[in-house]
C-alpha cells in the first residue's frame, strides 16, 4: 500500500514521442517528459533549457510599479531615511539584500528591519512601525510582507510615514492604503506571471529602478525562488537557472562560507543543495532567534565576516535539527493516543516545544498520519498556547478554523499552513472547529496527492 495518492501525468502518444526524440536528438524518455510539460517543440525546448532575460516580462506591467518607483526615486534624491523591512525566512531575507544592494547602487544608505518571530510576529508591528517613525524612518519599504497590513499601515500613513508594499502573499479582502502596492496578483492589476516569490517581486522592482535585471543579484532571487516553494515555471525558472548558474562559477562571499561549512563544491549546487542545505541554514536563525545576520551574511564582501557568520548558522541548524527530531518523536507519541487515532484532525500541545520549529514538527506529522495538523507550544504561565498547523490538500485549514477565530488571540494563513495564538482553555473548541470541518472536507481521510 503506498502513502500518496499518485497523481499521474498522461502518457503522449509513443508516435508524438518518437518524432519530437528525432527533432530534438534527445532520448524517447526525455522527449516523454518534455510532451507532458506541454514542450512540442525546438524553440518551446531551447527556452526551457536555456534561460535568458528577455523572457522575463516588463516590471512596469506590475500594479503600482511606477508609483513604487516615483517615490523610492524621490527619497533617494532627497536623502531621505529609508528602511527596509523584511522576514526572518529565506524569502524574506533574500529579497531585503536584494532591496538593500540595489538601493545602495543607486546611493541610498537604508536601514533593514528583519522582525523577531517570537516578540514582533510575522508582517508589519504596529509598535515596530512607530518605533522607525520616532526615529526618522520617512519611507517603509516592505519585501515579502505588508499585503495583509492594513491596520498598521493605514495609521503609518495618516501620521506621515509612507509605505512602498512588495508582497506575494494572499491577497485579503482589505489592501493597505499605501503609497503602492506591488503585488503579482493584485485584483487591479493584469501581470502575465502570478507565482513569483517574494524576492522575485524585490528582484522586479530592482530592475524597474535600474532599468535592467540586476543580474549581479540574480543569485539572490533564485534562493528566494527556490527555498519559497513557488512554481518553478515562466519567470521563475529563468531567475531559478541564471541564479543556479552564478553560485555554481562565482558564489557571492556569504554563499561561498555557507558551502565551505556545509562541505558542498560549489559547481555541483543544484535546486536540491538550496532546499536541503543552503535553505535550512539561512531559516535557522529566523528559527531559533534572530535573523538580521542572515542578510549580513548574503551581502557582507569580508571572508572573516562571511566564515564566522556560516559557522554560527551551521552550529543553530544543527541544533534546531536535534529539537525538532525530539518534538516531534514527543508529539508522534501523543498521536498515538486512542482519542487522537479516532480523530481525523490533530491538535497536540504541550509545554517546553521551541515555538521557532513546530511548522517543521507539523509538516512532520501531517507526513506521518496524513491528518491536518496544529502543533502548540504552552507557555511556562499555562495561559496562552503558540503554534503553527499544516494541512493536506483536500483540506483548507484557513477555511476550516476561520469560523472559531473569537477563539484566537492571532490568527493567520492558508490552504496548507496557518499560525495562530490561543488561551489554552481554547484549545478544545479549536479542535471541535478542525473536526466539524472534518465532517465535510474530509469524509474519510484521504491519502496526500502527489
Amino acid at each position: 500500500m503506498t502513502q500518496y495518492q499518485w497523481q499521474l501525468a498522461p502518457q503522449p502518444a509513443a508516435a508524438d514521442a518518437h518524432a519530437l526524440s528525432e527533432t530534438l536528438g534527445v532520448p524517447p524518455f526525455l522527449a516523454t517528459l518534455l510532451l507532458q510539460r506541454g514542450i512540442n517543440d525546438q524553440a518551446d525546448y531551447d527556452a526551457f533549457v536555456h534561460p535568458d532575460t528577455s523572457r522575463l516580462h516588463d516590471p512596469f506591467a506590475l500594479h503600482d510599479m511606477d508609483k513604487a518607483v516615483a517615490r523610492i526615486l524621490k527619497a533617494i534624491e532627497q536623502n531621505e531615511k529609508i528602511t527596509i523591512y523584511g522576514d526572518y525566512d529565506v524569502d524574506g531575507l533574500t529579497s531585503s539584500a536584494i532591496m538593500l544592494e540595489t538601493l545602495q547602487s543607486l546611493g541610498a544608505d537604508p536601514d533593514v528591519f528583519i522582525p523577531d518571530r517570537f516578540t514582533d510576529g510575522y508582517g508589519p508591528n504596529a509598535e515596530v512601525y512607530a518605533y522607525l517613525q520616532k526615529t526618522g524612518t520617512q519611507l517603509v519599504i516592505t519585501v515579502d510582507n505588508g499585503v495583509a497590513g492594513a491596520a498598521v499601515i493605514n495609521p503609518a500613513q495618516a501620521a506621515g510615514m509612507d509605505v512602498v508594499v512588495t508582497d506575494h502573499h494572499e491577497l485579503p479582502a482589505n489592501l493597505p492604503h499605501a503609497v503602492a502596492v506591488v503585488h503579482p496578483r493584485h485584483p487591479d492589476g493584469d501581470y502575465p506571471f502570478g507565482d513569483l516569490s517574494g524576492a522575485g517581486v524585490a528582484f522586479k522592482v530592482a530592475t524597474a529602478l535600474l532599468g535592467e535585471p540586476p543580474l549581479e543579484s540574480v543569485d539572490l532571487a533564485a534562493l528566494g525562488t527556490i527555498a519559497d516553494l513557488v512554481s518553478l515555471t515562466d519567470e521563475n525558472r529563468v531567475i531559478a537557472q541564471l541564479g543556479l548558474k552564478m553560485i555554481q562559477t562565482q558564489p557571492r562571499v556569504g554563499l561561498a562560507a555557507i558551502l565551505k561549512e556545509a562541505g558542498v563544491a560549489p559547481e555541483t549546487v543544484n535546486e536540491t543543495t538550496v532546499g536541503f542545505v543552503i535553505g535550512p541554514r539561512l531559516n535557522a536563525l529566523g528559527r531559533m532567534g534572530d535573523a538580521n545576520p542572515g542578510v549580513t551574511l548574503l551581502t557582507t564582501f569580508e571572508d572573516d565576516v562571511a566564515a564566522e557568520l556560516a559557522e554560527q548558522v551551521g552550529k543553530l541548524n544543527q541544533e534546531r535539527q536535534g529539537l525538532v527530531a525530539k518534538i516531534a518523536q514527543e508529539a508522534l507519541t501523543m498521536a498515538q493516543a486512542p482519542e487522537n487515532q479516532a480523530a481525523k484532525t490533530l491538535l497536540l500541545a504541550s509545554k517546553g516545544w521551541h515555538e521557532g520549529v513546530v511548522g517543521i514538527v507539523a509538516s512532520k506529522v501531517v507526513e506521518a498520519t496524513g491528518k491536518p495538523t496544529l502543533i502548540m507550544n504552552i507557555a511556562d504561565d499555562g495561559e496562552t498556547a503558540k503554534g503553527s498547523g499544516r494541512s493536506i490538500e483536500a483540506y483548507h485549514l484557513f477555511k476550516a478554523l476561520e469560523p472559531a477565530k473569537e477563539h484566537m488571540v492571532h490568527f493567520g494563513g492558508h490552504h496548507m499552513a496557518v499560525g495562530l495564538t490561543a488561551k489554552t482553555t481554547d484549545l478544545p473548541a479549536i479542535h471541535a472547529q478542525m473536526e466539524a470541518a472534518a465532517a465535510t472536507m474530509l469524509k474519510t481521510v484521504p491519502k496526500p496527492t502527489l
